[in-house]
């Protein structure tokens, strides 16, 4: 009984430490100086929000294609500033394609912070945003696969088209519900395009 009940303690420990390392999102991200790509073509298209700044003018879009790049920069150092939360020691670089049906392509960069933590290592996420109230982004990884799901929960967005102060007065994401953006890992030269 108590053999029988030691096997089957490690047979669970063993299936969670295996989900664990195959959903963990730190395999898919770049080396340093390095760039890593995800694209997706969607049939039937997958609907997103689009949104003025003030949300005062409301519509949805249906996404045909999605790009995530992912930039490591070469010149990245961890940042210390004594503020709980804006620490980091790895900053990414995440740009969005979003190609609608109609043939409009809305495009956004975001930052990816990162620590040296045991939670960020074994989180299958990443969490991106744009300064200056330009909105977050979620990359989740697909367990046992080579990709990522870019993920608005309710009221997230990103600004389209630039950043602080510039871009589009359009905003991608999610009103009332979730809106996800599922791609697979591609060539480099598939986001270089």
């Amino acid at each position: 009984m108590i053999r029988t009940a030691a096997v089957v303690a490690a047979a669970v420990w063993s299936t969670m430490a295996l989900a664990l390392f195959l959903w963990r999102i730190e395999p898919l991200l770049p080396a340093r100086g390095g760039s890593t790509c995800f694209a997706a073509d969607y049939s039937p298209a997958r609907p997103v929000d689009l949104s003025s700044p003030r949300r005062d003018h409301r519509s949805i879009g249906e996404v045909s294609s999605t790009r995530l790049a992912i930039h490591f920069l070469p010149g990245e150092h961890p940042f210390r500033s004594g503020t709980p939360g804006l620490d980091y020691d790895w900053r990414y670089v995440l740009k969005l394609e979003a190609r609608l049906v109609n043939g409009e392509l809305l495009t956004s960069e975001a930052f990816c912070n990162r620590s040296d933590t045991f939670g960020d290592r074994i989180m299958p996420a990443l969490f991106c945003d744009i300064d200056c109230d330009g909105g977050t982004i979620t990359l989740w990884r697909n367990i046992g696969r080579s990709g990522l799901t870019a993920r608005f929960e309710a009221g997230e967005r990103l600004r389209t088209g630039g950043s602080c102060g510039e871009g589009r007065p359009l905003y991608i994401g999610a009103d009332q519900e979730a809106r996800s953006l599922p791609a697979d890992a591609a060539p480099q030269q598939t986001c270089a395009e």
